[in-house]
């Protein structure tokens, strides 16, 4: 009996499986990773242990190529991918300036390029992926189904919240007090922001029930089946 080969290449679908998935998880395995610390960024785990700084950088460097790899449906967002790909890997290899500020020591330590370089990249990252949310619901739109309409939805919900979590680390970085609400304020705003990026591409990658109909759901299928 002759088998079916199984598909040599993984393909775009997959891919925002993959990122979709690393991005839900991130937040939660750098914080379980850090034992003993309330972090207060996720980046702070980089400077903390060996485990969570592995898994901040590979899950990083893992989405990067992702997106490096991903070209959509048109020219524009083949180099809004790529964008977001140097975005990502720049924010995994320029460390963040997690200890600027003064102390109670006395000491005053400034911010590093390093670091400036690490919230640029983190800032670009985080606008072009809300623009890519902004992208899928367009094109689910163009589509009449209802599961079509609930991806819209999906999509529109992950872009505002992206969105408002950059405005409340703005709102924090100009000066407005949050302390009275949580000490972990940069923390959850990128797990939150990391939590709609994840959303949205696990929804974009036709893989998951409810809000794909059969016509357009992506199936892996065994060799020999």
């Amino acid at each position: 009996m002759d088998r079916k080969p199984l598909d040599t290449e993984i393909d775009h679908h997959t891919a925002k499986f993959i990122v979709g998935f690393i991005a839900l998880s991130l937040a939660i395995f750098t914080d379980l990773l850090t034992p003993g610390v309330s972090i207060r960024s996720i980046s702070l785990s980089y400077h903390l242990t060996d485990n969570a700084r592995n898994v901040f950088v590979g899950s990083l460097c893992v989405i990067s190529a992702f997106l490096w790899s991903y070209n959509g449906y048109s020219l524009f967002q083949a180099v809004l991918s790529k964008f977001a790909a140097i975005a990502v890997a720049s924010v995994a290899f320029s460390p963040c300036d997690c200890f600027t500020g003064r102390f109670d020591d006395g000491v005053t330590r400034e911010a590093t390029m390093t670091g400036v370089v690490h919230t640029i990249s983190a800032i670009s990252m985080f606008i072009i992926l809300a623009i890519f949310c902004w992208l899928f619901y367009l094109r689910a739109k163009e589509k009449n189904s209802k599961e079509a309409k609930a991806r819209g939805l999906i999509y529109r919900v992950c872009a505002s919240v992206m969105v408002g979590a950059m405005a409340v680390q703005l709102l924090d970085i100009l000066g407005v007090d949050f302390s009275g609400i949580t000490q972990r304020l940069t923390y959850y705003v990128e797990a939150t922001g990391l939590f709609a990026f994840g959303v949205a591409w696990l929804t974009a990658s036709r893989m998951l029930p409810f809000i794909t109909n059969e016509d357009e759901r992506i199936k892996i299928e065994l060799a020999g089946k």
